[in-house]
């Protein structure tokens, strides 16, 4: 175990909020009982579990493996960005239920819940920052076997989004020598399309264990 000392939190001051968020003014005391602050950014319907949201790690089975991505529009940023499917945990519905429900909205792919691995722990997104926390579940489509298709424009998705998914798109890219895929997607549209770090660090990860061994 590692030496993880006690932190003791006390009640939290609501700064702002809006119709989605809140801002908070956090107190807690560290190890020698000093008083500390720090000011987070909440949901406002947080699950009670503290699980938000739900990424899907889904691969393509062809030839030539791929990584299903998508790409939206994100105000906070004022730019597009490519990310891994992901969508918010309803209330009442499990990490499973919510992957297998946000992969057919957003990408218009059926999967079976039997054929997706739901990963133990939950992460953080950003700790300096929020609360927010997300499951991670990984999936692999035989397209031949499951009588789909990539997506394309000659063959586009049918998708089921929210008003506020109006510039979500479905795209896939080859696993081999996915950093180099994605540093080139981004290069090709100057400044307005930026990679999401969660889908960096994966790609990094997967060259790494391709590049090394123990």
């Amino acid at each position: 175990m590692l030496p993880l000392v006690p932190v003791e939190t006390t009640p939290v001051e609501v700064l702002g909020q809006g119709n989605w968020l809140k801002l908070e003014l956090l107190n807690y005391k560290d190890k020698n009982g000093i008083l500390r602050t720090w000011e987070r950014c909440v949901r406002k319907k947080k699950d009670p579990n503290g699980v938000d949201a739900v990424d899907i790690h889904c691969i393509l089975k062809t030839p030539e493996p791929e990584l299903l991505l998508v790409i939206q529009y994100r105000p906070a940023i004022e730019c597009y960005c490519v990310e891994f499917p992901s969508g918010l945990i309803d209330p009442n519905e499990s990490p499973l239920e919510a992957a297998q429900r946000e992969l057919m909205e957003e990408t218009g792919y059926q999967v079976d819940q039997s054929n997706m691995n739901l990963y133990s722990q939950s992460m953080c997104y950003e700790p300096g920052l929020t609360n927010s926390r997300c499951h991670v579940v990984s999936t692999i489509i035989d397209l031949e076997q499951s009588n789909q298709t990539k997506p394309s424009s000659q063959n586009p998705v049918v998708q089921s989004l929210e008003e506020d998914e109006w510039s979500l798109q479905t795209i896939s890219l080859p696993l081999k020598d996915l950093q180099g895929h994605l540093t080139a997607l981004e290069n090709s549209h100057k400044g307005n399309l930026a990679i999401d770090s969660r889908l960096q660090a994966f790609a990094a990860g997967f060259a790494a264990g391709l590049g090394h061994t123990i």
